[in-house]
Protein backbone atom coordinates (compact mmCIF):
# COMPACT_ATOMS: atom_id res chain seq x y z
CA UNK A 1 0.00 0.00 0.00
CA UNK A 2 3.14 2.58 -0.67
CA UNK A 3 2.21 3.99 -3.43
CA UNK A 4 0.34 6.54 -1.92
CA UNK A 5 2.01 9.46 0.09
CA UNK A 6 1.11 9.01 3.36
CA UNK A 7 1.60 12.48 4.22
CA UNK A 8 -0.80 14.06 1.47
CA UNK A 9 -4.75 14.68 2.09
CA UNK A 10 -7.19 12.08 0.67
CA UNK A 11 -10.22 12.99 -1.20
CA UNK A 12 -11.84 11.13 1.72
CA UNK A 13 -13.52 13.82 4.04
CA UNK A 14 -10.64 15.58 5.14
CA UNK A 15 -8.56 12.47 6.50
CA UNK A 16 -4.94 12.17 5.66
CA UNK A 17 -3.37 9.51 3.71
CA UNK A 18 -2.00 8.64 6.39
CA UNK A 19 -4.84 8.08 8.63
CA UNK A 20 -6.54 5.71 5.26
CA UNK A 21 -3.62 3.38 5.25
CA UNK A 22 -3.74 3.07 8.76
CA UNK A 23 -7.74 1.91 8.20
CA UNK A 24 -6.61 -0.65 5.88
CA UNK A 25 -4.00 -1.86 7.47
CA UNK A 26 -6.40 -2.03 10.91
CA UNK A 27 -8.54 -4.18 8.30
CA UNK A 28 -5.72 -6.59 7.37
CA UNK A 29 -4.56 -7.39 10.94
CA UNK A 30 -8.13 -7.84 12.30
CA UNK A 31 -9.22 -10.06 9.36
CA UNK A 32 -6.05 -12.17 10.01
CA UNK A 33 -6.17 -12.15 13.60
CA UNK A 34 -10.06 -13.59 13.09
CA UNK A 35 -8.78 -16.16 10.50
CA UNK A 36 -6.30 -17.63 12.11
CA UNK A 37 -8.09 -18.01 15.34
CA UNK A 38 -10.57 -19.92 12.93
CA UNK A 39 -8.01 -21.86 11.32
CA UNK A 40 -9.25 -20.45 7.86
CA UNK A 41 -7.77 -18.15 5.01
CA UNK A 42 -7.18 -14.72 5.60
CA UNK A 43 -10.64 -13.87 4.48
CA UNK A 44 -12.55 -17.32 3.35
CA UNK A 45 -14.73 -16.78 6.87
CA UNK A 46 -16.36 -13.71 4.68
CA UNK A 47 -17.40 -15.68 1.30
CA UNK A 48 -18.89 -18.79 0.85
CA UNK A 49 -16.64 -20.84 -1.45
CA UNK A 50 -17.76 -21.05 -5.23
CA UNK A 51 -20.51 -23.04 -5.84
CA UNK A 52 -21.78 -26.26 -7.87
CA UNK A 53 -24.28 -26.36 -11.03
CA UNK A 54 -26.20 -29.68 -11.82
CA UNK A 55 -24.81 -30.76 -15.14
CA UNK A 56 -26.94 -33.62 -15.45
CA UNK A 57 -28.91 -36.82 -13.93
CA UNK A 58 -28.11 -40.40 -14.89
CA UNK A 59 -27.98 -44.34 -13.28
CA UNK A 60 -25.68 -45.07 -10.82
CA UNK A 61 -22.46 -46.81 -12.31
CA UNK A 62 -20.23 -48.62 -9.91
CA UNK A 63 -17.66 -46.21 -8.68
CA UNK A 64 -19.88 -43.40 -8.36
CA UNK A 65 -19.48 -41.52 -4.74
CA UNK A 66 -22.97 -42.55 -3.19
CA UNK A 67 -23.48 -39.24 -1.54
CA UNK A 68 -24.45 -38.10 -4.97
CA UNK A 69 -27.13 -40.32 -5.25
CA UNK A 70 -30.48 -38.85 -6.00
CA UNK A 71 -32.90 -41.05 -3.97
CA UNK A 72 -35.80 -39.18 -5.13
CA UNK A 73 -35.75 -40.29 -9.03
CA UNK A 74 -34.16 -43.64 -7.17
CA UNK A 75 -37.12 -44.19 -5.49
CA UNK A 76 -39.64 -43.20 -8.82
CA UNK A 77 -37.80 -45.24 -11.42
CA UNK A 78 -36.96 -47.82 -9.35
CA UNK A 79 -33.18 -47.75 -9.88
CA UNK A 80 -30.11 -45.80 -8.57
CA UNK A 81 -29.33 -42.56 -10.41
CA UNK A 82 -26.51 -40.01 -9.27
CA UNK A 83 -25.87 -36.18 -9.76
CA UNK A 84 -23.09 -35.20 -12.18
CA UNK A 85 -22.20 -31.83 -10.76
CA UNK A 86 -19.78 -29.10 -12.52
CA UNK A 87 -18.20 -26.54 -10.29
CA UNK A 88 -19.32 -23.24 -11.06
CA UNK A 89 -16.30 -20.70 -12.48
CA UNK A 90 -14.70 -18.23 -10.89
CA UNK A 91 -17.16 -15.32 -9.74
CA UNK A 92 -16.35 -11.30 -11.15
CA UNK A 93 -17.21 -9.27 -8.23
CA UNK A 94 -17.63 -5.10 -8.80
CA UNK A 95 -17.92 -2.84 -5.95
CA UNK A 96 -19.90 0.21 -7.53
CA UNK A 97 -19.21 2.74 -4.39
CA UNK A 98 -21.04 6.14 -4.17
CA UNK A 99 -18.58 9.14 -4.01
CA UNK A 100 -21.32 12.02 -4.16
CA UNK A 101 -20.98 14.85 -1.30
CA UNK A 102 -23.31 13.52 0.95
CA UNK A 103 -21.46 10.28 1.58
CA UNK A 104 -18.98 12.71 3.26
CA UNK A 105 -21.16 13.70 6.27
CA UNK A 106 -21.35 12.10 9.60
CA UNK A 107 -20.27 12.47 13.04
CA UNK A 108 -16.92 11.26 14.27
CA UNK A 109 -16.74 8.48 11.29
CA UNK A 110 -17.86 10.02 8.19
CA UNK A 111 -19.82 7.84 5.27
CA UNK A 112 -16.77 7.72 3.12
CA UNK A 113 -14.65 6.40 5.55
CA UNK A 114 -16.76 3.39 6.56
CA UNK A 115 -17.31 3.13 2.47
CA UNK A 116 -13.77 2.17 2.42
CA UNK A 117 -13.80 0.03 5.46
CA UNK A 118 -16.34 -1.99 3.59
CA UNK A 119 -14.78 -1.97 0.32
CA UNK A 120 -11.70 -3.12 1.59
CA UNK A 121 -13.13 -5.85 3.14
CA UNK A 122 -14.71 -7.17 -0.10
CA UNK A 123 -12.32 -6.62 -2.29
CA UNK A 124 -9.58 -8.60 0.24
CA UNK A 125 -12.07 -11.07 0.26
CA UNK A 126 -12.61 -11.82 -3.15
CA UNK A 127 -9.39 -11.42 -4.13
CA UNK A 128 -7.91 -13.97 -1.72
CA UNK A 129 -10.46 -16.44 -3.33
CA UNK A 130 -8.36 -15.91 -6.39
CA UNK A 131 -11.50 -14.54 -7.71
CA UNK A 132 -11.01 -11.28 -9.74
CA UNK A 133 -12.83 -7.87 -8.03
CA UNK A 134 -13.07 -4.11 -10.20
CA UNK A 135 -14.66 -1.23 -9.09
CA UNK A 136 -16.55 1.71 -10.46
CA UNK A 137 -16.68 5.11 -9.09
CA UNK A 138 -19.86 7.25 -9.47
CA UNK A 139 -21.48 10.26 -8.97
CA UNK A 140 -23.94 11.76 -11.39
CA UNK A 141 -21.71 10.46 -13.70
CA UNK A 142 -19.11 7.61 -13.99
CA UNK A 143 -16.11 8.94 -12.01
CA UNK A 144 -13.61 5.88 -12.40
CA UNK A 145 -13.94 2.58 -13.63
CA UNK A 146 -11.32 -0.42 -12.81
CA UNK A 147 -11.90 -3.57 -14.94
CA UNK A 148 -11.92 -6.68 -12.54
CA UNK A 149 -8.43 -8.72 -12.00
CA UNK A 150 -6.83 -10.66 -9.45
CA UNK A 151 -3.72 -10.63 -7.24
CA UNK A 152 -2.41 -8.37 -4.63
CA UNK A 153 -0.79 -5.26 -6.76
CA UNK A 154 -4.46 -5.03 -8.21
CA UNK A 155 -5.95 -4.63 -4.53
CA UNK A 156 -3.58 -1.96 -3.70
CA UNK A 157 -4.21 -0.20 -6.96
CA UNK A 158 -7.54 -0.44 -6.53
CA UNK A 159 -7.94 0.56 -2.74
CA UNK A 160 -5.64 3.41 -3.50
CA UNK A 161 -8.06 4.86 -6.10
CA UNK A 162 -10.91 4.40 -3.92
CA UNK A 163 -8.96 7.09 -1.03
CA UNK A 164 -7.18 9.24 -3.67
CA UNK A 165 -10.03 10.24 -6.27
CA UNK A 166 -11.36 13.59 -5.77
CA UNK A 167 -15.06 13.09 -6.98
CA UNK A 168 -15.71 15.96 -9.79
CA UNK A 169 -19.64 16.55 -8.97
CA UNK A 170 -21.40 16.38 -5.50
CA UNK A 171 -24.67 14.97 -7.24
CA UNK A 172 -25.72 11.06 -7.36
CA UNK A 173 -26.99 9.02 -9.97
CA UNK A 174 -27.59 5.36 -9.46
CA UNK A 175 -29.86 4.45 -12.43
CA UNK A 176 -26.66 6.30 -14.72
CA UNK A 177 -24.14 3.87 -13.03
CA UNK A 178 -26.39 0.61 -13.65
CA UNK A 179 -26.71 1.85 -17.40
CA UNK A 180 -23.07 1.85 -17.35
CA UNK A 181 -22.93 -1.56 -15.96
CA UNK A 182 -25.38 -2.69 -18.44
CA UNK A 183 -23.57 -1.78 -21.21
CA UNK A 184 -19.87 -2.91 -20.24
CA UNK A 185 -21.14 -6.19 -18.45
CA UNK A 186 -21.34 -9.38 -20.79
CA UNK A 187 -20.36 -11.73 -18.13
CA UNK A 188 -22.93 -12.24 -14.97
CA UNK A 189 -21.09 -11.13 -12.26
CA UNK A 190 -21.66 -10.20 -8.68
CA UNK A 191 -22.53 -6.47 -8.61
CA UNK A 192 -22.49 -4.43 -4.75
CA UNK A 193 -23.47 -1.41 -4.66
CA UNK A 194 -21.96 0.73 -1.93
CA UNK A 195 -23.84 3.99 -1.21
CA UNK A 196 -25.86 5.66 1.53
CA UNK A 197 -28.85 5.71 -1.30
CA UNK A 198 -29.65 9.16 -0.64
CA UNK A 199 -30.55 10.11 -4.48
CA UNK A 200 -33.11 10.36 -6.87
CA UNK A 201 -35.09 7.48 -7.38
CA UNK A 202 -34.04 4.49 -9.37
CA UNK A 203 -36.06 1.68 -11.01
CA UNK A 204 -36.16 0.02 -14.29
CA UNK A 205 -31.96 0.31 -15.18
CA UNK A 206 -31.46 -1.65 -11.65
CA UNK A 207 -33.98 -4.05 -12.20
CA UNK A 208 -32.44 -5.15 -15.04
CA UNK A 209 -29.26 -4.80 -13.95
CA UNK A 210 -30.74 -7.63 -11.53
CA UNK A 211 -31.81 -9.90 -13.88
CA UNK A 212 -29.04 -10.42 -15.24
CA UNK A 213 -26.48 -10.17 -12.39
CA UNK A 214 -25.89 -11.10 -9.29
CA UNK A 215 -26.86 -7.52 -7.65
CA UNK A 216 -26.56 -6.74 -3.66
CA UNK A 217 -26.84 -3.11 -1.53
CA UNK A 218 -24.82 -2.22 1.13
CA UNK A 219 -26.65 1.18 2.12
CA UNK A 220 -24.01 3.31 4.81
CA UNK A 221 -25.91 5.58 6.97
CA UNK A 222 -25.35 8.22 9.63
CA UNK A 223 -28.05 8.02 12.88
CA UNK A 224 -28.41 12.39 12.93
CA UNK A 225 -29.87 11.90 9.31
CA UNK A 226 -32.87 10.62 10.80
CA UNK A 227 -33.40 13.06 14.11
CA UNK A 228 -32.15 16.05 14.35
CA UNK A 229 -31.32 17.37 17.53
CA UNK A 230 -33.06 20.82 19.17
CA UNK A 231 -30.04 23.00 18.96
CA UNK A 232 -31.97 26.48 18.21
CA UNK A 233 -31.83 28.28 14.72
CA UNK A 234 -28.75 26.90 12.68
CA UNK A 235 -27.71 27.27 8.64
CA UNK A 236 -27.37 24.14 6.60
CA UNK A 237 -26.15 23.08 3.30
CA UNK A 238 -27.09 20.49 1.02
CA UNK A 239 -23.78 18.46 0.07
CA UNK A 240 -24.92 17.53 -3.49
CA UNK A 241 -26.61 21.37 -4.62
CA UNK A 242 -24.77 23.37 -2.13
CA UNK A 243 -28.30 25.11 -1.61
CA UNK A 244 -28.28 26.61 2.37
CA UNK A 245 -31.38 26.78 4.42
CA UNK A 246 -31.92 28.52 7.94
CA UNK A 247 -34.09 26.16 10.22
CA UNK A 248 -35.37 26.13 13.35
CA UNK A 249 -34.38 23.12 14.99
CA UNK A 250 -36.40 23.93 18.14
CA UNK A 251 -39.42 23.58 16.30
CA UNK A 252 -41.11 20.26 17.32
CA UNK A 253 -43.46 19.89 14.19
CA UNK A 254 -40.59 20.57 11.75
CA UNK A 255 -38.35 17.87 13.61
CA UNK A 256 -41.19 15.68 13.08
CA UNK A 257 -41.69 16.14 9.52
CA UNK A 258 -37.68 15.76 8.80
CA UNK A 259 -37.75 12.60 10.91
CA UNK A 260 -41.36 11.50 8.76
CA UNK A 261 -39.33 12.64 5.22
CA UNK A 262 -36.09 10.31 6.38
CA UNK A 263 -38.71 7.32 7.44
CA UNK A 264 -40.33 8.08 4.06
CA UNK A 265 -37.41 7.89 2.10
CA UNK A 266 -36.14 4.23 3.84
CA UNK A 267 -39.64 2.60 3.30
CA UNK A 268 -39.52 3.58 -0.80
CA UNK A 269 -35.99 2.10 -0.83
CA UNK A 270 -36.33 -0.59 1.39
CA UNK A 271 -39.76 -1.60 -0.35
CA UNK A 272 -38.13 -1.56 -4.03
CA UNK A 273 -35.21 -3.63 -2.87
CA UNK A 274 -37.47 -6.37 -1.48
CA UNK A 275 -40.13 -6.41 -4.68
CA UNK A 276 -36.25 -6.65 -7.04
CA UNK A 277 -35.42 -9.34 -4.26
CA UNK A 278 -31.74 -7.00 -3.72
CA UNK A 279 -30.28 -8.26 -0.34
CA UNK A 280 -29.35 -4.97 1.65
CA UNK A 281 -27.09 -4.63 4.12
CA UNK A 282 -27.39 -2.42 6.74
CA UNK A 283 -23.80 -0.46 8.35
CA UNK A 284 -23.77 2.55 10.12
CA UNK A 285 -20.50 4.88 10.74
CA UNK A 286 -20.80 4.45 14.27
CA UNK A 287 -20.42 0.77 13.71
CA UNK A 288 -16.75 -0.24 14.86
CA UNK A 289 -15.02 -2.20 12.59
CA UNK A 290 -15.28 -5.76 13.86
CA UNK A 291 -18.72 -5.24 14.08
CA UNK A 292 -18.47 -3.83 10.41
CA UNK A 293 -16.33 -7.26 9.52
CA UNK A 294 -19.06 -9.48 11.25
CA UNK A 295 -22.07 -8.28 9.58
CA UNK A 296 -20.47 -8.37 6.38
CA UNK A 297 -19.55 -12.03 7.22
CA UNK A 298 -23.19 -13.17 8.24
CA UNK A 299 -24.82 -10.92 5.57
CA UNK A 300 -22.60 -13.21 2.33
CA UNK A 301 -23.06 -16.51 4.70
CA UNK A 302 -26.76 -15.70 4.14
CA UNK A 303 -26.73 -14.38 0.33
CA UNK A 304 -23.32 -15.97 -1.53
Amino acid sequence: MNRITEERRSALSGYSARECLNTIRKIRIISRDYSQRNRTGMHQSLFKGRGIDLADIREYEYGDDVRSIDWNITARSGKPHVRLYNEEKEQTTYLVIDRSASSSFGGNVSKDVKILETAATLIYSVLSEGDAAGIVLFTDTIEKYIPARKGKNHAASVINTIISHTPLSPKTDITHAAEFLLERLKRKSRIVIISDFDAPFFDDAVSLLKKRHDVQAIQISDEHETEIPDVGRIEIADPETGEQLLIDTSDPSFRERYRQAAEDHQGRLSNYLCKTHIPVLQISTSDPYRDVFFKLQTFYRGTA
